[in-house]
């Protein structure tokens, strides 16, 4: 697949709007590409970084199948592991093979701070059935109603998850779901739901969330009365679906410290920022903080086949019983197998080291191209998770979503695949892949030049 020739014929070519017109006619429109583009590729081939389409033109992805691909696409050796086990054994259901045992290992060995080695795992299919488990998990082990997660939050979109995600659009209709989630402020500095500024703002999400759980009224929490109704605190590192919005560096130790003062358990969801991404293995170990439990899916196969899991410590996994948690495609051989070779591939390279290298690059050329472009309202990243936000306005701040949706649309037909994010459809989750070049980095800032250009026009010269 050529770099160097990006988009080479009209967009969107012929074969591409005939099979588009075929899923508008026979797929559900509730698919995420019937919102995000108005007219998407229709992918044929990928390698690396690039996708191609069914009319030969070539794309730098930035998407990373929503962080599922951190090493590319189609990696050698992730595909030849799983080759190899689909001639040995593919599915077993109830029976184990080796390479079950050996993941399981790996991943108890380098989970952060001290659940390595002190930790069970809980293997699954999807990130939200894990997040499902993990939630079950808290509740049977405090035998406690309530969990805690942010606004903003995205975990997943099952009628259990639903109850710790936080949008009005996926939950409208679909009433009753789970009960017992409540949610509070994200330290969500450039829009603070106090209408402070850090660090003047003395972290007072971190104060009022203290707050709720010490005022007797709020429901949560009775001390004198010796009730405790929170089972736990369920956190993303970064806010992976709201545009990677990235808390202060006080805030997780923060959160640390009032689990551990509260008696209640904290879930970090690695779903999106695990795997190297951020230019960790997991992103909470960027803070020095240590879950209690721990959720990992998307790229722990990178993206060849569906795996997640849920990673707790012993005493908290020790509460399933025997048949108490199991699913049909939980943890195959082929997952197991493939999944293995991923956190060799993390290690022997050291992707997560990269990530942190270049993503300070891209995050930096990202700065230098908001002095150009007074629609870029903020910037900000830790490692290959980069959040760029758009407003109409800087001193007002109002989101310039339609423009978002105008830069990403106008990316595709130069060459360049984004996906829309943020509170109001107004961020770009740049989501490169691990093994991104610098020179692919520079291709990629030429086109957001380019296209947010386009943008500005509408708005500031009325084209």
């Amino acid at each position: 697949m050529e770099r160097s020739a990006l988009v080479k014929g009209a967009f969107p070519g012929p074969k591409t709007q005939k099979i588009l017109q075929e899923l508008k006619k026979y797929e559900s429109r509730g698919e995420i590409y019937f919102n995000n583009y108005e007219i998407p590729p229709v992918i044929s081939e990928a390698k690396g970084v690039y996708v191609k389409d069914v009319d030969g033109n070539v794309y730098l992805d930035l998407t990373s199948g929503f962080a599922a691909l951190n090493v590319g696409h189609c990696h050698p050796k992730l595909i030849e592991a799983a080759i190899n086990q689909m001639k040995k054994v593919h599915h077993t259901a109830m029976l184990p093979v080796e390479d079950r045992a050996k993941l399981v290992e790996k991943l108890s060995q380098i989970a952060p701070g001290s659940l390595k080695g002190n930790c069970k795992v809980q293997l699954d299919v999807s990130g939200t059935n894990a997040i499902e488990i993990a939630i079950k998990l808290a509740k049977l082990y405090t035998k406690r109603p309530i969990i805690i997660s942010f606004y903003g939050a995205y975990h997943g979109r099952s009628f259990g998850t639903l109850a710790v995600t936080s949008d009005a659009f996926w939950r409208a209709g679909v009433y009753p779901i789970m009960p017992g989630g409540v949610q509070v402020p994200y330290p969500y500095c450039y829009r603070c739901y106090f209408g402070l500024e850090y660090p003047n703002c003395e972290l007072r999400c971190l104060k009022f969330l203290e707050r709720i759980l010490t005022d007797p009224k709020c429901g949560l929490r009775n001390e004198k009365r010796d009730t405790n109704l929170v089972a736990a605190i369920l956190m993303e590192p970064s806010q992976g679906a709201s545009g990677y919005v990235i808390p202060p560096d006080e805030f997780w130790p923060g959160i640390r410290e009032l689990c551990d003062k509260y008696d209640i358990l904290l879930i970090d969801d690695e779903i999106q920022m695990g795997w190297g991404r951020s230019g960790k293995m997991f992103a909470i170990e960027n803070w020095g903080v240590t879950p209690d439990i721990m959720v990992v899916g998307k790229s722990m196969s990178g993206g060849v086949i569906p795996v997640a899991a849920t990673i707790a410590r012993t005493e908290i996994m020790d509460v399933f019983q025997p048949n108490h948690q199991s699913v049909t495609f939980g943890g195959t051989p082929v997952a197991c197998a493939v999944s293995s070779t991923m956190i060799d591939l993390l290690e022997e390279e050291k992707l997560a080291d990269r990530a942190e290298k270049l993503g300070k690059y891209f995050l930096e050329e990202l700065k230098n191209l908001q002095t150009c472009h007074p629609l870029i309202g903020h910037v900000e990243g830790k490692g290959l998770m980069i959040g760029m936000e758009f407003v109409r306005d800087r001193k007002t701040k109002e989101p310039a979503s339609n423009e978002t949706k105008m830069i990403i649309r106008e990316a595709i037909k130069r060459g360049l695949i984004l996906t829309i994010s943020g509170y109001y459809g107004n961020r770009i989750n740049i989501v490169a892949p691990l093994i991104i070049e610098k020179d692919e980095i520079d291709k990629a800032i030429e086109i957001l030049d380019e296209t947010i250009n386009v943008a500005e026009k509408k708005i500031f010269k009325g084209g």
